[in-house]
């Protein structure tokens, strides 16, 4: 296991920045119209939330750690299948007007709590409900009596609420867009196991997307996705990028607008700082990658998920 890190690190790890390795994916869960939106684990179960799910047949979808960590020491040339996961869940298209599907999930025990998202008349809306878990049946039920609607901080276009984790006995969700030029006194917001308001706590200020997080460790750590594609640029109306200061930028970074990178969080009891942990810049390609979901995969790196845009990419990013 050692060589095979050492070997990452010296393969990937490329002028201050990381080459995601992909991880070819197999069978429906590989359909791009999915847009896949999130992953959280459950226990050694990583989970694959699409955005929009089947509504024939709606589900989300799952594969074993195990077999993660066995494709990535072996020699990598086949693809993996996840397992799919049935999904009972409200009519929510129904419901909400504007329904745009899901956004963010985390895991609680047996317990899922999940954040969806609405455009209506050009109003952004995001929504928090709960479900659970029956991973011996496949089966994850949505709770149909709860429905909580998150205020949001501004109005912006696709904007809303993409990232939820588990800190102590709350939940803690984020806003998408945090620059100073669109969300001055952006805020961490913390909800109740029964979905009700728990105040909020400063977010230091980041310009682009932040689209998810990874789960909090032992000192309160998290990770952050932060996306930028420049078609976006008219909404977001960046600001100086701080997460540059005293940092070399990465070669394909200097090249290309995009920027794809994640950043080291803490939460403290009253507010949320960055760490002092440099950011984790990835190798870009000429396109950007929409990503959207993340997790930590053990000590050796994350695990993150591209939505639709350019097609369907789950990838291993090796920690430095």
């Amino acid at each position: 296991m050692k060589k095979l890190m050492f070997f990452l690190l010296t393969q990937f790890v490329i002028g201050q920045e990381v080459m995601p390795i992909e991880i070819p994916l197999k069978g429906e869960a590989n359909q791009q119209s999915l847009e896949m939106s999130g992953l959280a684990w459950y226990n050694d179960y990583l989970i694959l939330m699409p955005q929009y799910v089947d509504k024939n047949e709606p589900g989300f979808y799952a594969l074993t750690k195990s077999n993660i960590n066995r494709w990535l020491d072996g020699n990598r040339s086949g693809a993996l299948k996840p397992n799919k996961i049935n999904l009972v869940t409200p009519k929510y298209d129904e419901i909400i007007n504007g329904y745009q599907g899901f956004e963010a999930l985390t895991f609680v025990g047996n317990k899922t709590y999940l954040i969806i998202e609405s455009k209506d008349n050009g109003i952004m809306k995001s929504f928090l409900v709960k479900g659970d878990m029956d991973i011996r049946n496949n089966s994850l039920v949505i709770d149909s009596n709860k429905l909580e609607e998150i205020p949001l901080p501004q109005n912006i276009k696709n904007m809303g609420f993409e990232s939820i984790l588990k800190y102590k006995y709350r939940l803690m969700v984020l806003y998408e867009a945090n620059g100073v030029n669109v969300n001055l006194e952006s805020s961490a917001l913390f909800y109740s196991s029964s979905l009700k308001s728990k105040g909020s706590i400063p977010l230091p200020n980041l310009e682009y997307r932040l689209t998810d997080v990874t789960e909090v460790d032992g000192k309160g750590h998290f990770w952050a996705l932060n996306f930028f594609w420049p078609g976006e640029r008219e909404r977001l109306k960046p600001g100086d990028d701080f997460i540059l200061e005293n940092i070399t930028q990465g070669k394909t970074h200097k090249q290309f607008e995009h920027v794809e990178r994640l950043i080291e969080y803490k939460i403290r009891s009253d507010k949320v700082i960055r760490t002092s942990t440099p950011p984790i810049q990835l190798v870009l390609n000429k396109n950007s990658r929409n990503w959207e979901g993340l997790v930590r995969l053990d000590k050796k790196g994350f695990l993150m998920i591209v939505d639709e845009h350019p097609r369907t990419i789950l990838a291993f990013v090796p920690k430095p």
